[in-house]
């Protein structure tokens, strides 16, 4: 019993809680498939898709601050190492074909600095992240 304790408080203090125990697909099945659904293909007009649309957001610095600040990111219990290792599963798990070859994945530090700085207008900003996709290439839809 003491030798667990001392593992568990082991673990937690070098920040393996969490990360250690569950999977990125095990963390989206916790965490995110509740609203996002089980092939992340969202729900029309509440949620978006994270599917298709996910690398299409990786490929522009505010692509990646608006994934990073929604309120599901944003407010995750996830660490941001976890969230960073979900948001890398998903793209390659339902968003592979609009992954560039030079994709730049999401890492802990680039979570940390963005994500604890909510959106003030979701839509508002979705819209704008959009039309600069669509001005360089591929975009996901203005709707969901």
């Amino acid at each position: 019993m003491r030798a667990q304790r001392w593992l568990v408080g082991a673990a937690a203090a070098a920040g393996l809680i969490g990360s250690a125990w569950a999977s990125p697909a095990q963390d989206y099945m916790l965490y995110c498939m509740g609203c996002h659904g089980a092939d992340a293909q969202g729900v029309a007009g509440k949620v978006p898709p994270l599917a298709g649309a996910l690398g299409d957001y990786m490929r522009t610095p505010e692509g990646r601050n608006y994934v990073l600040r929604v309120p599901g990111a944003a407010s995750s219990v996830l660490s941001d190492a976890q969230l960073a290792a979900v948001l890398n599963w998903v793209a390659l798990r339902f968003s592979s074909t609009q992954l560039a070859g030079d994709v730049s994945w999401f890492t802990p530090d680039e979570v940390a600095r963005v994500r604890h700085t909510p959106l003030a207008d979701v839509l508002a900003t979705r819209r704008e992240v959009v039309r600069l996709l669509a001005a360089s290439g591929d975009a996901p839809g203005l709707d969901y």
